[in-house]
């Protein structure tokens, strides 16, 4: 008998976990990040939302869409509190407790943003500006050129907010003199905010991305490797790959902006 229960125990070990409870949805958090991902209304929306959705839905696996900060998002990933994570990049830490999808769900273009008349320029050398005050989102990574620059203590005056409208108050109000964000993430807040009248924006014409970016990140959907969701990932990857060779991938991008392609 107790041989019996060892080899059922075995067996049931080796079962991936969602194929005892198929009516279970994977839960996937995400972050305030138009146009990639973001609620509006009761629902959610975003390109990468699209993607996830239409992907799930041909390997046929129930999802389900949770909003959170980054950092608790990063947080409860490791733990395996939640399934997924929406547009992650790469880092060599998170490998660690991070299965990536093989397919990007987009480019992030990193620039620096200054408001309108700033004096400050660009020459791609960061380390020109770092007499300067930059404001930057907590537990973000801005790609390896920026991201060692802080390691090395070679930019120092860094001002950390954990959401984009925070960072566009410090830029607008004087606090920083830089902004490190996504061009398109950036300048779609700052118009939504612009046109609901923020009034801590109102010395704020418009802020200009400074050329050219610092770094080009892909973003990925990250599996928790605490939940052991290799197969699920695997067949995410498979649904995507078909999505590319049959165009809704570009198809569902595009919806948003013609000029966008994947």
């Amino acid at each position: 008998m107790k041989l019996k229960l060892r080899i059922l125990a075995l067996i049931t070990l080796l079962i991936p976990s969602y194929l005892f409870s198929v009516e279970q949805p994977l839960s996937i958090a995400f972050v305030e990040y138009p146009p990639y991902h973001f609620t509006s209304g009761d629902g959610v929306e975003g390109i990468s939302i699209r993607i996830i959705e239409e992907a799930f839905r041909r390997t046929e696996i129930p999802i389900e869409f949770n909003v959170m900060p980054w950092s608790r998002a990063l947080i409860w990933l490791r733990l395996g509190k939640i399934d997924g994570m929406v547009g992650v990049f790469i880092r060599p830490e998170r490998l660690e407790y991070i299965d990536y999808s093989k397919l990007p769900l987009s480019k992030a273009q990193i620039h620096l943003f200054v408001t309108e008349g700033s004096n400050i320029e660009y020459s791609e050398d960061l380390t020109k500006l770092s007499h300067f005050r930059f404001g930057v989102k907590k537990d973000f990574s801005y790609g390896p050129y920026f991201d060692d620059l802080v390691a090395q203590n070679k930019l120092t005056k860094l001002t950390y907010e954990v959401d984009i409208p925070q960072l566009l108050v410090k830029l607008c109000t004087g606090v920083t003199d830089i902004m490190v964000g996504e061009r398109r993430n950036s300048e779609y807040v700052f118009n939504q905010l612009i046109k609901e009248t923020y009034p801590q924006l109102t010395r704020c014409k418009k802020i200009i991305a400074l050329t050219p970016a610092i770094d080009a990140r892909l973003a990925y959907l990250a599996f928790s490797k605490q939940n052991q969701l290799t197969d699920i990932r695997d067949r995410f990857d498979e649904a995507m790959n078909s999505m590319k060779q049959d165009g809704s991938l570009n198809r569902i991008i595009q919806s948003y902006d013609p000029q966008l392609s994947n």
